[in-house]
């Protein structure tokens, strides 16, 4: 018979390796064959994005920092398939990223960014992705999911 106890005792936290799995939403708005970026605090690009709170669903955190980051409502119309960056930062512990990104409609494109959060919006033409500075992984999700994100 299975043991429920000794399962536990196993899996527990504090003898097992650490690595850390932050969990993420993102924003695919596209308007008129353009893509919106935004650049953080730290001068790199991205769509709109940002951790799941706990109690909150991936939809509901999109939602939720688009409003934040940009002064506007927005809807879900669209999940996308879910990305893994594995070992994003070198720390003592591995720190990996599941990313939840979302096809969403703007309710307004007159946004308000929050300067703490971002410090430049732009609608970019996919061609033209190259010519903004991206973390690696960001890079490599826009290079490897683009054409997906684009289909209707």
């Amino acid at each position: 018979m299975a043991d429920l106890e000794a399962a536990g005792r196993a899996r527990n936290a504090a003898i097992l390796p650490k690595h850390w799995v932050m969990i993420a939403a993102s924003a695919v708005v596209v308007e008129d064959g353009k893509l919106l970026l935004v650049r953080d605090a730290q001068g790199f690009w991205a769509g709109v994005g940002g951790f799941v709170e706990a109690g909150e669903s991936p939809e509901q955190a999109i939602v939720r920092e688009v409003r934040e980051e940009l002064g506007v409502d927005s809807d879900v119309v669209r999940h996308l398939r879910p990305f893994i960056a594995l070992h994003v930062a070198q720390l003592e512990n591995p720190v990996s990223f599941l990313l939840f990104p979302h096809r969403l409609n703007l309710a307004s494109l007159d946004l308000t960014p929050d300067p703490a959060e971002v410090t430049a919006v732009e609608w970019v033409v996919p061609a033209r992705l190259g010519d903004y500075e991206m973390l690696p992984h960001v890079a490599s999700l826009f290079q490897e999911r683009m054409g997906e994100w684009l289909a209707d």
